[in-house]
């Protein structure tokens, strides 16, 4: 594996690891289901996708989405999946969004930390 699939594996593990945690925490089958999925798990996915994209300042929606994919594939090898797998993917699509955005943040948070110039629109005057 490439240097350039490294920070979307590390989003991807981060959310395997959610998935193990979470699920273990709140002595559940799968981590959403978990009382501790939206207080500790959700927010670890997104910090882990803000300061991922923060560290390497691209890929924002394979680095947003990851931890989501990687907490699905953990769930579903861990519990087969069953009927309702269809649904959680659509689940994991809406709840993957503010990975989106938080890998965002970090790719802006990033490119401040380093001191360059973010440059959101083509119509800017610095493009």
């Amino acid at each position: 594996m490439g240097t350039k699939w490294l920070p979307t594996a590390l989003a991807f593990l981060a959310g395997a690891v959610v998935e193990v945690v979470i699920s273990t925490l709140g002595h559940r089958s799968e981590a959403w289901d978990s009382p501790y999925y939206f207080t500790l798990g959700f927010p670890a996915m997104l910090v882990a996708s803000f300061l991922i994209a923060a560290a390497t300042r691209k890929q924002v929606v394979l680095i947003g989405y990851a931890p989501f994919a990687g907490q699905l594939i953990t769930m579903v090898a861990r519990t087969g999946g069953g009927s309702m797998l269809p649904l959680g993917i659509i689940y994991m699509g809406f709840l993957g969004l503010p990975g989106v955005l938080a890998a965002a943040l970090g790719i802006n948070a990033g490119n401040r930390w380093r001191g360059q110039k973010v440059n959101i629109s083509r119509n800017s005057p610095e493009s």
